[in-house]
């Protein structure tokens, strides 16, 4: 079966170790590397709680994720639900189902 990631020598535009090709993290890459501030904080929170061995990191990160995003959508609309999911670019139905499911009715 062939390779899901071709070696660099078997494509000429592909990235060095220690870089990304397009999706694809190389060998030694810094997952950090060109991040912004809050992504690397993410970064070393999710490593944090991988290294102590805490299930569910995906969802604990993606709930606290979420209801960051969607309050401060809340609080630049004053509120408005409809209008916070259009910036968000969520349904209105997407936006009331997340804030009953994350509690921050």
């Amino acid at each position: 079966a062939p390779a899901l990631v071709p070696s660099p020598s078997a494509r000429p535009d592909a990235a060095v170790a220690g870089q990304t090709v397009g999706d694809v993290v190389q060998p030694g890459a810094e997952p950090n590397a060109g991040a912004t501030a809050w992504e690397q904080a993410l970064g070393a929170e999710a490593k944090e709680l991988l290294l102590s061995g805490k299930p569910d990191v995906w969802d604990l990160l993606t709930r606290r994720f979420e209801s960051r995003i969607i309050n401060a959508a809340l609080a630049v609309t004053k509120g408005r639900r409809i209008e916070a999911a259009q910036k968000l670019g969520i349904g209105r139905n997407t936006i009331t189902r997340k804030i009953q499911e994350l509690g921050l009715e």
